[in-house]
């Protein structure tokens, strides 16, 4: 089923993902997201077909819907996945960075940031469709709840409520020089001054 009902979320046309219960499998199911992940890149998700993701993926298109009955369960799946990985990163780095000043996270919190969605391209894209609701609620609420953390954690602590803050707008900032695809020396002067401008926002008092 195509998505031009953008209306209905993954979620509720997810007939779920079937997992994989050997090497075999997950192997296969590995190379069909990866296969997925590339083109919804390069060509959204509307325009990709199924068939061109098996077909990428040196895959039968029956193998295909086998693990995953519809695009959006491979979506879903790409989705779930890049939030982990997300989270894990966050994870690391909490547990790396706690005692540091606000403006020294801040820039940690930028490579975490900027490195996983340079490797996970399609988490942004994927992100905006219409989808399950509680899972992107219960995702941004993990999220916020991780970066804020980071920020109450520093020295000197910012207060809960400047670092919940702080914990919507730093992912925001981030998507504005990524948006710029391959205009690489724009897209890197841009996060730099993104990176000041945090800083100086960071001086001011709590």
């Amino acid at each position: 089923m195509r998505m031009a009902s953008q209306k209905a979320s993954v979620s509720s046309e997810v007939v779920k993902a079937r997992a994989p219960q050997r090497a075999r499998g997950r192997a296969r199911v590995a190379a069909l997201m990866a296969a997925g992940t590339e083109l919804f890149v390069e060509k959204g998700f509307a325009a990709t077909t199924m068939t061109e993701i098996a077909a990428r993926a040196g895959a039968a298109i029956g193998t295909l819907y086998l693990f995953f009955p519809t695009k959006e369960a491979l979506a879903q799946s790409i989705l779930t996945e890049s939030a982990d990985d997300l989270s894990a990163a966050l994870e690391t780095l909490g547990e790396r960075s706690a005692g540091l000043p606000p403006a020294a996270i801040a820039d940690a919190l930028f490579d975490v940031l900027g490195g996983f969605l340079q490797r996970r391209p399609a988490y942004s894209v994927l992100l905006e469709l219409p989808g399950d609701e509680g899972w992107r609620r219960g995702m941004r609420k993990r999220r916020r709840e991780q970066i804020a953390a980071l920020f109450s954690r520093a020295a000197p602590a910012l207060s809960g409520a400047r670092a919940e803050r702080l914990a919507v707008i730093v992912p925001q900032l981030m998507r504005i020089p990524l948006a710029l695809g391959g205009e690489r020396h724009l897209r890197d002067g841009i996060l730099e001054e993104l990176r000041l401008m945090l800083h100086r926002h960071l001086e001011m008092p709590d």
